[in-house]
């Protein structure tokens, strides 16, 4: 195995199979302007993929991924890095093993036209400093996000059935609460479906007047003032949920939480 060193402002195209079996590590640039950059014209599957900023000096490195160009990763880590991945039309990204994002990382997935897809087939840990974006890039697979800090962010659009979001602190963030078919908990499902510090933000619902929590089901489900269904979401753990919109941000939400407040939306219990 070879692990393939990106210094700042250095540029690489790879084709297919040329980096299979090998890791990539990005000698962290002190901006994204000098970040090392990595182009796969190619399919490929790589051992892992490592960004780490000084103390004080956070580390940016890029990766694209060419059309229909499949790329494999055994796990990133990120430790004060910033990794930006960019994928062309088709692009896909499958991430699996173990990922670490910590100590003040960001993870930043995009694609051209949000025609491309991101595969978790792994855990991804997001420690209390440390941030995911994949809004726009549709995320499947069998894997699991597990937040471990109150200041945690996983942003996320379209997520299929297969995946699951342990959120033992922080926040998910879901652009679309109609199309994220995954499963929210935390570590320890028979106490609460999330953690007391932990929280959902669903930004499409912020025109919900009611909620429906099924108990043993864990399907939460927001409607509107004429009765349309703007967020289902599937829980697992024990406890109620209560959701609450804002009305003073930028763009509102509704954010479900474990405790009610005099603020919360109308709630009706089912089993």
């Amino acid at each position: 195995m070879v692990n393939r060193i990106l210094q700042s402002g250095q540029r690489v195209f790879v084709g297919a199979n040329e980096w299979n079996g090998n890791s990539v590590s990005f000698v962290g640039a002190s901006s994204p302007s000098q970040e090392g950059f990595v182009t796969f014209n190619g399919a490929n599957t790589l051992s892992g993929m490592t960004v780490d900023g000084a103390a004080g000096a956070p580390g940016y490195g890029g990766v694209g991924i060419g059309p229909r160009v499949a790329l494999t990763v055994g796990g990133i880590t990120l430790d004060n890095g910033n990794l930006s991945v960019s994928e062309r039309p088709y692009g896909a990204l499958d991430v699996t093993g173990t990922s670490q994002i910590a100590n003040n990382s960001t993870l930043t997935m995009t694609a051209y036209g949000g025609v491309g897809t991101f595969a978790l087939n792994g855990v991804m840990s997001i420690d209390g400093s440390s941030t995911v974006n994949s809004d726009y890039v549709p995320v499947s697979g069998n894997g699991t996000f597990q937040l471990t800090g109150n200041n945690a962010l996983l942003r996320l659009g379209h997520v299929d059935a297969g995946d699951t979001v342990k959120l033992d602190g922080g926040t998910l963030s879901l652009t679309d609460g109609m199309h994220f078919l995954g499963t929210i908990t935390d570590s320890v499902p028979t106490a609460s479906a999330i953690a007391p510090t932990a929280s959902v933000h669903v930004y499409n619902a912020a025109d919900a007047v009611r909620e429906v929590f099924n108990t043993t089901t864990g399907m939460l489900d927001l409607f509107n003032a004429q009765g349309g269904e703007v967020a289902n979401l599937h829980f697992a753990g024990g406890g109620p949920l209560f959701a609450e919109k804002t009305t003073d941000q930028p763009t509102n939400y509704v954010a479900i939480t474990t405790h009610q407040s005099a603020d919360s939306l109308p709630v009706t219990f089912t089993q």
